[in-house]
């Protein structure tokens, strides 16, 4: 390695060290507010939504601070995608410098379900980019579709809600028969009253 190159290294892992010294910090602080720190699970997410595949993959910009989730990465990112302590700092300085090199990077892959992407290929590349400050990256990204919307700033805790949603919806076809309405609640438990009123209604 060139003396340039040994620098511009040295420089990635500088900056890793703070990505790793931030990320420390947001998990300290998030615990403290009693919010998940943890990048959603892409499964946990498409099973409890019970989303299904829509359309062919396509290629296109995705707003990067919109990637709140992974297939199989997401205990090694905070939800910023600031580097934990599993991720290799010379990995994450290699991928720093390819993205900031005349070379650059290819296309990470995502998968949508609603309007939060996952990371299916290029985790460490949506970490650098978010940390160097990019509003979009390209990507390939296949899309989901789920009865029950999900948002960028939904956290592991907000999927219980939904999930008993979805069963919701399945169990009345509310959401067919009634587009406009809007039914979503915010407490874990409540969809089964709500359930048992429509049940009562629809009797009477």
């Amino acid at each position: 390695m060139s003396t340039e190159h040994a620098g511009a290294h040295l420089g990635a892992l500088d900056d890793f060290t703070e990505a790793r010294r931030r990320a420390a910090l947001e998990q300290v602080l998030d615990r403290l507010r009693g919010k998940s720190v943890d990048l959603l699970s892409y499964d946990d997410v498409r099973h409890k939504l019970k989303a299904r595949r829509r359309g062919p993959e396509r290629l296109e910009d995705v707003p990067v601070g919109a990637i709140v989730g992974s297939v199989d990465r997401y205990a090694d990112f905070t939800r910023t995608f600031l580097p934990k302590e599993s991720i290799d700092p010379d990995r994450w300085a290699r991928v720093k410098r390819a993205m900031t090199g005349p070379s650059g990077v290819p296309p990470v892959v995502l998968h949508k379900i609603g309007d939060a992407y996952f990371v299916v290929d290029g985790n460490h590349r949506v970490s650098v980019a978010r940390q160097l400050g990019f509003e979009q990256i390209q990507a390939y990204v296949t899309e989901f579709e789920a009865r029950v919307p999900l948002s960028p700033d939904d956290r592991p805790e907000d999927l219980i809600v939904k999930a008993e949603y979805v069963q919701f919806l399945e169990d009345t076809e509310l959401d067919r028969s009634r587009p406009d309405a809007d039914l979503s609640l915010t407490e874990p438990g409540r969809y089964n009253t709500l359930s048992e009123h429509v049940q009562v209604h629809r009797y009477y």
